[in-house]
């Protein structure tokens, strides 16, 4: 028995990928560029770019998060709803 053919994407789906994507990507970096300035001796983060740097894993990480799970909302109701039920 041959299996349903999957159901097509929506550009909401698209668009919340990518924003979870860009999202928790750029937090990563910024993660990263903060462990690598302290490894590497910069102790001052108050100024130039720094707070920004810092601040935004406390930002970024939760909104990823909360779009991630709207994102499989989402898809779990699609696909529930493209199912047929047997009753």
């Amino acid at each position: 028995m041959a299996s349903p053919p999957a159901p097509e994407t929506s550009r909401l789906e698209r668009v919340l990928a990518a924003m979870v994507a860009a999202s928790i990507g750029l937090t990563l970096v910024c993660f990263a560029a903060t462990l690598i300035a302290s490894a590497t001796g910069t102790t001052d983060f108050a100024a130039g770019v720094w707070p920004a740097v810092v601040a935004l894993p406390l930002i970024g990480l939760p909104v990823g998060f909360i779009l991630l799970v709207i994102l499989v909302v989402i898809n779990w109701s699609r696909r529930r709803k493209s199912t047929p039920r047997n009753k």
